[in-house]
């Protein structure tokens, strides 16, 4: 686009050359940082690195901090969380994202160093019993319900990891509604109300999930979004269940209700409320 149409927008005065030059000087000077004008790139100070440098347990903690600081408390009555590796002994780690590893570096990502899902994560703090529930997460249908069930009857404490992938939502895969997918509500639901201890809900997705049914649920202790954590998510989730980190991120996103999608065209790039039932976009116009 800049290539396109700085040069006119210069031309007709609605640009700067000194703001054309201003950001050239940024580019170029990291460039330069980077050794990119001193002749062979191998032969440079960055021209050879690779994943030995990537992977330094330095990086490798990065990734873990990084995905700390992300996770986003939603709800903690009681409060229930953090749970207690002497009282939560058993953990049923339940869900169809209870155990997956490139589904939380999302896309536009790097090769991973390694993986620690959310089951081998909470693995560490607790024996865990581990049942999906639904087989991905489009969740069709309800047949392995039963033994998501039993496990929460047995656990002291269940985690139900759900929520979305980039089957659902990614670049030319839109989503029609907020809601989660197939019969990931019902299994959410009928596990919290089994469940022998609290039920505490795990949410990866990019974007927002009308989850409502869970804020009003009382059998629903906690609940925490995730978003797309990375490497070492599963790492980062269980260290926030189990309290050796606490959480503080802020949700990236606005949050609407499903029924949100009645009062607009999505076609309607509109950001302010309008007298003819406009809700309006994101936390600055959007009473929700």
């Amino acid at each position: 686009f800049l290539g396109l149409h700085t040069q006119d927008a210069v031309k007709k005065g609605l640009l700067k050359e000194t703001d054309v030059n201003g950001a050239l000087v940024n580019t170029l000077t990291v460039q330069m940082r980077l050794g990119m004008f001193d002749g062979e790139p191998s032969a440079q100070a960055y021209g050879r690195l690779g994943p030995k440098d990537v992977c330094k347990p330095a990086h490798q903690e990065l990734a873990l901090d990084a995905a700390r600081q992300g996770i986003v408390l939603l709800k903690n009555t009681g409060p229930t969380l953090p749970l207690s590796p002497q009282r939560h002994r058993t953990v049923a780690v339940i869900g169809p994202n209870s155990n997956v590893t490139v589904t939380m570096i999302g896309n536009y990502a790097g090769i991973a160093c390694g993986y620690t899902s959310p089951l081998q994560g909470i693995g560490r703090y607790a024996r865990t019993i581990h049942q999906l529930g639904c087989t991905n997460v489009a969740c069709r249908d309800d047949k392995q319900f039963g033994p998501a069930l039993d496990a929460a009857r047995h656990a002291d404490a269940t985690v139900l990891v759900i929520g979305l992938d980039q089957s659902v939502e990614a670049e030319t895969v839109d989503r029609t509604g907020l809601l989660l997918p197939g019969h990931q509500q019902d299994l959410v639901s009928k596990v919290a109300a089994a469940s022998k201890g609290p039920t505490i809900l795990v949410l990866m997705s990019g974007g927002p999930v009308d989850i409502t049914f869970a804020k009003n649920d009382p059998r629903i202790a906690g609940i925490l979004w995730a978003g797309y954590p990375g490497q070492a998510g599963g790492a980062a989730i269980a260290d926030i269940l189990f309290g050796t980190a606490n959480p503080g991120g802020k949700l990236p996103v606005t949050w609407y209700p499903q029924e949100y999608l009645k009062n607009l065209a999505m076609t309607n790039m509109a950001m302010r409320p309008s007298n003819v039932g406009y809700p309006g976009r994101t936390y600055r116009f959007y009473k929700g």
